[in-house]
């Protein structure tokens, strides 16, 4: 003989809202720690390497880098693509100040 378990609307909707609510404060638990370990993310240093590549790159832009500095269709396109490459890494607004051809 087959037991079945017999449960009615009421209880099977107070089962799930249980639930539901289980889940809904691991959630807000998981955001309280991230939240309390972003700032201590932050605050970890940079490689010695990239903050001294930043203060030179300024330095060395004495005179403007414009639109009529480009060349060619390819200077045009190597531009470009270091700039997008520069944004994607850093996640920073960027201008390019200089661009030189290698021969």
């Amino acid at each position: 003989m087959m037991l079945a378990l017999q449960y009615d609307f009421v209880e099977g909707v107070l089962k799930s809202v249980i639930c539901i609510g289980v889940v809904f404060a691991m959630l807000y638990l998981l955001t309280l720690v991230v939240q309390v370990l972003k700032p201590l993310a932050d605050k970890t240093p940079a490689s010695d390497k990239e903050t001294k590549q930043e203060p030179a790159a300024v330095a060395a832009a004495a005179k403007p880098f414009g639109v009529e500095d480009i060349k060619d269709e390819d200077m045009m396109v190597a531009v470009l693509v270091a700039a997008i490459d520069y944004r994607e890494t850093t996640k920073q607004e960027c201008n390019v100040v200089s661009a030189k051809e290698i021969q």
